[in-house]
């Protein structure tokens, strides 16, 4: 299947009334991604031409989604060294890369919703309900897992017999007496 031929299939999908959260999520996801590149087009263009701005980026400005903290801590390593924001905008591709194969690709394999997984994995604040966003999705992910887990503890419990003795809780048999040896006669 070509680009275009992708591109026109998800277009449809997104047109289509069967998910309507879908299409909302895909609007969302497209103004905060825009946004966020032209945070970062704005600070590359003051770090190359603006001759007072001796820094490449504010952290606070382009790196508000939840998880590209690690991008600005590369480039904070010295932000006024080009090697230093090639290697943050890098780290940049490289975490769209990892979102696209782990979040986005994951959940069309599977019929996930994903342009609603990819946003709130991608935007959604630092912590909701003391938990990470990508927490949240590897939790639904590996839901039937954690399901089948929970469901054999709660047959292993039912099972358990209270006054089973474990092991540890026998008393050991006593040891028997050694036998005393008896001297040689000649």
């Amino acid at each position: 299947m070509s680009l275009k031929e992708v591109l026109q299939e998800e277009r449809q999908d997104l047109q289509s009334i069967k998910r309507p959260y879908e299409t909302a999520a895909f609007i969302i996801f497209m103004l905060l991604f825009i946004q966020q590149l032209a945070w970062l087009g704005k600070a590359l263009w003051q770090f190359i031409f603006d001759s007072t701005t001796i820094t490449f980026l504010s952290v606070a400005n382009w790196c508000n989604a939840n998880n590209q903290g690690w991008i600005a801590r590369i480039v904070t390593i010295d932000s006024t060294k080009w090697v230093w924001v090639i290697a943050g905008l890098l780290g940049y591709v490289l975490y769209w890369a990892i979102i696209y194969f782990l979040v986005w690709d994951y959940c069309k394999r599977h019929g996930y919703a994903k342009w609603t997984w990819t946003t709130l994995v991608v935007f959604l604040p630092g912590n909701l309900l003391f938990m990470p966003a990508y927490m949240w999705f590897i939790v639904y992910v590996f839901r039937p897992y954690i399901m089948r887990f929970i469901k054999r503890a709660m047959v292993e419990y039912k099972q358990f017999d209270p006054n089973h003795k474990f092991e540890e809780e026998l008393e050991p048999a006593p040891e028997p007496e050694p036998v005393p040896l008896q001297p040689e006669s000649d």
